[in-house]
């Protein structure tokens, strides 16, 4: 499978918790995001 640049995809990330903490682009919207602490995901 190969996302919309090309690159091939070949792992998929599961997260078990409400928010992801990695803050990149697969996961943070351009807009209307809010941060919160560590401590308060899930």
């Amino acid at each position: 499978m190969k996302d919309k640049y090309g690159r091939t995809v070949d792992y998929l990330r599961v997260s078990v918790t409400d928010r992801c903490n990695l803050r990149c682009f697969y996961c943070i919207p351009k807009e209307g995001f809010t941060y919160i602490p560590h401590k308060e995901i899930l």
